[in-house]
């Protein structure tokens, strides 16, 4: 499993980002209302909270399954530019979003942590597919 990863560090990283999208997930099927509370949204929120949930959940599903199939991440470049077009996307709204550039006037909030949290999903997948290029790319 390890030398699939190209060492300890890869996996490690590989398994840092499922406890990442795990924690959203949880939130999203044990919690929505907190999210959509969070956002200032009342209850009929929680219905379009799920939904994106829908598409979170196949990057967890696939990411763990990843981690335990013969080879590994070899040919799974798909996940990883997903993952990392995701996370790019998401860093550029949440931070044109913090910093009031778009979206001014529609009452939601977010902190300089979801930002950094942006930041650090779209840092940890530059370095993954930096990193396992020679296994994702075949």
């Amino acid at each position: 499993m390890i030398e699939n990863f190209n060492g300890i560090f890869f996996l490690v990283i590989h398994i840092l980002v499922l406890i990442m999208i795990s924690f959203y997930l949880i939130r999203i099927i044990f919690a929505p209302r907190g999210i959509a509370e969070e956002f200032g949204v009342d209850k009929s929120g929680i219905y379009i909270t799920r939904i994106l949930g829908t598409f979170v959940a196949p990057l967890f599903a696939i990411g763990a399954y990843i981690v335990f199939r013969d080879g590994g991440p070899a040919g799974c470049w798909i996940w990883y530019v997903t993952l990392a077009t995701t996370s790019i996307l998401q860093l550029s709204y949440e931070s044109c979003f913090y910093f009031k550039k778009i979206d001014t006037d529609i009452g939601a909030k977010n902190k300089l942590l979801d930002v950094i949290v942006s930041a650090i999903f779209t840092i940890i997948s530059v370095v993954l597919i930096v990193g396992l290029s020679d296994k994702i790319y075949l």
